[in-house]
């Protein structure tokens, strides 16, 4: 009996030992990470990575990315002609983090069981965040430990979507007492970063598709959400949000941020920021994005004063008013409405 048990175990070894990937043929994928025993995560895929794929023993493909994200390379068929099985599930950045795909991604990663599996997307951010999602929601790891296994896996701009999908699945199953409510899932219909807001339902009272919307928001508060932004700038990102979520097109929306008192230091640059506090400005992305959006960013020049910045300390994209005061009595004037 002891040699035949002797026997199983030196056949069934070569075969565990097969089913891990080759790291090193796919040393030249972008953002790769190996997850023992079996999977490997990466950026996006380009027609002469598909050979390496084979030779590193893997099997499965798992793509987390659009086809419109690489008109030119058919990955599906690509993938299929080496030999190996093609899964396609599009995450649409951060509208995409919802549990139907986390119950959906966590089908995939069951079905690929101990085959070499390779799971990617644009840059790993996504993989990283269904990852993160998929610990909490399906394995029941805490939300830290979820982030910290999210990271690992490639979860980046992402996260404060995932703390903030996670914290209201927590919510909810709290006010449920123990039990997960409705799993609505957050929506980002214009800033994917931040700033998720709900659908509602049909007679629901809607700002005016057809009207200009103005608004500026008094951003003096220092406190943060959970992925360590400002709360005032996550409300800029959902006032853009809610407003893209009514039908309002971009251009019958001007929103305005006034920073001042413990936000002001958000105003910094780069080099600035990390002059000043040894770290990275953690709202730097999503000042970019807000920016992006058409949102106007001011900042105190009382305040920065006070603080002992300099003007030349001040990011790009932020304008410096005279005072906070006087900026909110003018774009008041303007026909925007504070928002306090």
């Amino acid at each position: 009996m002891r040699l035949l048990l002797l026997f199983v175990a030196l056949v069934a070894a070569p075969a565990w030992s097969a089913a891990r990937p080759d790291a090193k043929a796919l040393a030249a994928l972008p953002n790769l990470s190996v997850h023992a025993p079996n999977f490997v995560a990466s950026g996006r895929l380009e027609a002469g990575d598909i050979a390496a794929l084979r030779k590193a023993g893997i099997r499965t493909v798992i793509d987390l990315s659009d086809d419109e994200e690489t008109p030119d390379f058919d990955e599906a068929t690509a993938v299929g002609d080496a030999g190996m099985a093609y899964r396609n599930l599009p995450i649409d950045g951060g509208n995409g983090l919802t549990r139907e795909n986390v119950e959906r991604f966590d089908k995939l990663v069951a079905a690929a069981g101990d085959t070499p599996t390779l799971i990617h997307c644009g840059s790993s951010n996504r993989v990283g965040a269904l990852v993160a999602m998929r610990a909490a929601l399906i394995e029941g790891q805490s939300l830290e430990a979820a982030i910290e296994t999210g990271r690992s896996w490639g979860l980046k701009g992402l996260e404060p979507i995932v703390r903030e999908q996670l914290a209201a699945v927590s919510a909810r199953t709290r006010s449920a007492g123990g039990k997960a409510g409705p799993a609505q899932a957050l929506r980002f219909p214009r800033i994917a970063m931040a700033g998720g807001v709900y659908a509602m339902p049909a007679g629901t009272l809607m700002p005016a598709a057809n009207l200009e919307h103005r608004l500026v928001i008094d951003a003096a508060s220092g406190d943060t959400t959970a992925g360590g932004i400002l709360r005032r700038l996550d409300a800029a990102a959902r006032a853009v949000n809610l407003y893209a979520l009514a039908g309002v097109a971009p251009q019958r929306l001007k929103v305005a941020v006034v920073l001042h008192g413990k936000a002001t230091s958000a105003a910094l640059d780069e080099k600035s920021y990390q002059a000043h506090f040894s770290t990275g400005n953690p709202n730097a992305s999503l000042l970019g994005a807000l920016h992006e959006a058409g949102v106007e960013v001011f900042v105190c020049g009382q305040a920065l004063s006070h603080a002992g910045y300099a003007a030349g300390e001040v990011r790009a994209d932020v304008r410096v008013a005279l005072s906070a005061m006087t900026a909110l009595v003018s774009l008041q004037a303007d026909g925007y409405s504070l928002i306090p």
